[in-house]
């Protein structure tokens, strides 16, 4: 099981951990992690309340805060992230430097009111995984409307553009980190865009036709390479996150061994596979309740909350194992897409094995 979690500080004051002195952030790439999010948060608040313990150590309910979209003057979605809150996002954007979002996540307009620091759960999934998901999600009679009839390629030709009329596209966000790192580059991101032009509505008899159509009509190869298009900004912005969030932790680690502090806030990250979390949901809750609540909740109301989530989550319907492997030896075969999503998929990997070390 490939859980990784930094080690939860646990600090406590009169005995109390005082849980609602944090800001809890999730943060997904896809339908199902948004779903499983919720999921995550919906136990986080009942287990919050259920606890005579943990009543007085801040009292109230979570309160569920949503946040403002990409603020291209920063170069960062917007966060505001105080105590006994639960911020949700999906794909967000975090493009600015280091010391900026170290600030987003540990800082707060309120200076009045006492925050301990933020635990970050990060919804991860193999690239692959995501991949197929799209495929088949997209594919899906039970898909809406407005994204059935969308261009695929859209994903990649949005622009963002600031106040001064900077426009930037995804790749221009996304590569920089990216290459550095040697995951991913502009060109990667120009060919991928390429190939799907070629592809979308250019094809005989599909002239005309909707995206959905099209992963109808096309062979699974050729609608796969649409789908992986369609989430490239997804992945790409999960690999950022990945780097990033690694580099802010040790930020924040630092200045907490610095004598001369004013005060520590702590930054708890768990970061949680999704695949993980559809194969061994009780286990992945476990994980979760030991991650937020340490040693002041008891196992057997942790087993409870586990045996709940087990039933409940919402999963995907496409378990047709056969189908999958052949659609991930596609896209790892594939000159394109293999070589870009082969680096993602070590970058987790990478991630989730160093915080066991």
């Amino acid at each position: 099981f490939s859980t990784s979690t930094s080690t939860p500080a646990h600090p406590t004051e009169d005995g109390v951990p005082h849980l609602h002195k944090y800001a809890y952030v999730f943060v997904a790439y896809d339908h199902i992690g948004y779903a499983v999010a919720h999921q995550l948060y919906e136990q986080l608040e009942k287990s919050l309340e259920g606890q005579d313990h943990l009543k007085h150590s801040g009292g109230g309910h979570l309160k569920e805060q949503f946040i403002d979209p990409f603020n291209m003057d920063k170069n960062c979605t917007s966060l505001n992230l105080e105590s006994s809150t639960v911020t949700i996002l999906e794909s967000p954007e975090f493009h600015c430097n280091m010391q900026k979002l170290r600030s987003l996540f540990m800082d707060h307009k309120d200076l009045k009111q006492e925050k301990w620091g933020v635990k970050l759960i990060h919804l991860v999934r193999n690239p692959f995984s995501m991949a197929i998901s799209n495929y088949q999600d997209r594919k899906s009679y039970h898909t809406p409307e407005e994204v059935r009839f969308k261009n695929p390629c859209s994903s990649l030709t949005q622009k963002f553009t600031s106040a001064k009329g900077t426009s930037l596209t995804v790749a221009d966000l996304n590569s920089p980190i990216l290459s550095e790192h040697g995951i991913m580059t502009h060109e990667d991101f120009d060919k991928i865009l390429a190939q799907c032009n070629d592809m979308f509505q250019t094809q005989p008899g599909l002239e005309s036709a909707s995206y959905h159509q099209h992963l109808e009509e096309l062979p699974p190869a050729n609608g796969l390479k649409l789908a992986v298009a369609d989430r490239l900004n997804s992945i790409a912005l999960m690999a950022s996150d990945l780097i990033s969030f690694k580099q802010i932790h040790a930020l924040v680690q630092e200045e907490a061994s610095n004598p001369k502090r004013k005060k520590i806030r702590h930054l708890d990250m768990m970061t949680l596979p999704l695949d993980e979390v559809l194969n061994y949901p009780g286990h992945s809750m476990m994980e979760f309740m030991d991650f937020v609540f340490g040693p002041y909740m008891a196992f057997y109301t942790k087993r409870k909350a586990a045996a709940d989530f087990e039933h409940n989550l919402i999963g995907e319907d496409f378990n047709d194992a056969k189908e999958t492997e052949d659609l991930i030896g596609f896209l790892e075969n594939d000159p394109l897409f293999g070589g870009p999503l082969t680096r993602v998929e070590s970058l987790l990997d990478s991630v989730l094995s160093g915080a066991k070390e």
